[in-house]
């Protein structure tokens, strides 16, 4: 008895504890509405239309955009230019959304110079429809996770978190438009390298990179459009000249821009975007400008190496273009005797399970194991140049082992030819210049498979 009065008193405890929780607890407010931070400006971010930022550095730039809420910024000063978006936008963002950490003097009279207030890190000063204001950010708290702030013509300072220093924080160079040139890569349609006496040009069609000169060939789509997606993402390491005058050789001559190493032209439509190259500076980067403007700038010296390779490293390596799956037809040549081998169609489909086989129809009909033609498909597309040479003098070509013409697509054809010189595989795509050398490994096992 004893037990079960005590159990019952346990519960009723329980309950009127768990009856108070609820009453109480449901007259507070949520939580999400009790803590929500409060924001340092009462403004939307596409409200803002110029920004004055005075960096670290003592840079003081403006930037400004002629609509509210467009991300097309302009650099006003020191200089003329286009700004960098992002970066301009981000500030923007950033001070619409700012949250007060924590407020450390409410109203009455501070000493700024407390929180390093008076000599401020850095200022961004805005302007809307209503007026300006700026965010005055001082010295860090001792724990490095925030920075003391306040509002320029108040005496309340408050904390704001560190992190946002690298978006606020900008100089002059950052909210500049650094592009090397200004163009999109997919609307490229040529690109044309040149050098002392050698130009390397590309064409673009039908979404395929060909080289057009020194030689014509096929190029490496991949090669070709990632070198076209680095220069347009390149930007300048560095401002030489602001404004120089580009017809007088004399100002041009210290960069040696006045008789560039190299001129770089990528066309888009009707645009042409012409990068001119001349020396190294002292830091190891290149001397450059895009000859639109009047500014020298410096650039990477590793794009630089890139756009000098030669011809050969653009070339496209793959012998053949057609792949295992989309071959319909296969025609060798080897030692005098012709072979022809087609993709067909089964009227019994359990024969084969994508219902299609391959038939030698040449020099006779006949069916072919299925593992045997795949092996050979696959040798022959896996085939790849390792480097080129400019004649085919010397390459076994003119007596091959091999030749072989592939169809495949939508009625495509190509034809490939293998040759052997002294201990020297080469092989060349249709009557594409010179003549690729190949892995004698990867010609025996392409020979074999043949052969089988």
């Amino acid at each position: 008895m004893r037990g079960l009065r005590s159990t019952a008193l346990m519960l009723t405890l329980f309950l009127a504890l768990g009856g108070y929780a609820y009453f109480i607890e449901s007259e507070r407010p949520p939580a999400s509405a009790a803590d929500a931070p409060e924001q340092a400006f009462d403004l939307e971010s596409d409200a803002i239309v110029s920004l004055t930022v005075t960096a670290d550095n003592g840079d003081i730039t403006e930037v400004s955009r002629e609509t509210p809420g467009d991300d097309s910024w302009t650099v006003t000063a020191p200089f003329t230019a286009t700004a960098d978006g992002n970066a301009a936008s981000a500030i923007a963002n950033s001070l619409a959304s700012l949250e007060v950490r924590r407020v450390v003097v409410e109203d009455e009279a501070a000493d700024l110079s407390l929180f390093g207030l008076s000599e401020p890190a850095f200022t961004v000063a805005f302007d809307t429809e209503e007026g300006t204001e700026s965010l005055v950010v001082g010295d860090e708290t001792p724990t490095g996770s925030d920075r003391y702030a306040h509002v320029r013509g108040t005496a309340r300072v408050f904390l704001i978190a560190s992190f946002l220093e690298s978006t606020l924080n900008r100089t002059s160079f950052d909210l500049r438009d650094r592009s090397l040139l200004e163009f999109t890569g997919p609307n490229v349609g040529s690109l044309v390298i040149e050098q002392d006496a050698s130009t390397i040009r590309f064409g673009k069609a039908d979404g395929e990179w060909r080289v057009i000169d020194p030689v014509t060939a096929r190029a490496d789509f991949g090669i070709v459009e990632a070198l076209v997606g680095r220069i347009g993402s390149a930007e300048m390491v560095a401002v030489e000249r602001e404004s120089i005058d580009t017809t007088q050789g004399s100002d041009l001559e210290p960069f040696a821009l006045d008789d560039p190493q190299m001129t770089v032209t990528v066309e888009t439509g009707d645009e042409r975007h012409v990068l001119l190259i001349g020396d190294e500076s002292p830091d190891g980067t290149v001397y450059s400008r895009d000859a639109s403007r009047s500014i020298v700038f410096t650039m990477d010296a590793a794009l630089f190496d890139d756009l000098a390779r030669d011809v050969g490293t653009y070339r496209k390596k793959e012998l053949f273009d057609f792949r295992p799956f989309n071959a319909t037809g296969v025609t060798v040549v080897r030692d005098g005797n012709s072979y022809r081998f087609e993709k067909g169609t089964l009227d019994d489909d359990a024969n084969s399970e994508s219902g299609e086989v391959w038939r030698q129809t040449e020099p006779d009909e006949r069916t072919v194991e299925q593992p045997a033609l795949d092996n050979l498909l696959a040798k022959l597309s896996g085939l790849r140049a390792e480097s080129f040479v400019d004649s085919r003098a010397g390459t076994g070509l003119d007596a091959p082992l091999a030749t072989v013409t592939a169809t495949f697509g939508d009625g495509q054809e190509e034809v490939v030819t293998i040759g052997w010189s002294g201990d020297t595989h080469h092989a060349v795509h249709g009557d594409e210049p010179g003549a690729g050398i190949v892995d004698s490994i990867a010609i025996d096992e392409a020979l074999g498979a043949i052969d089988a």
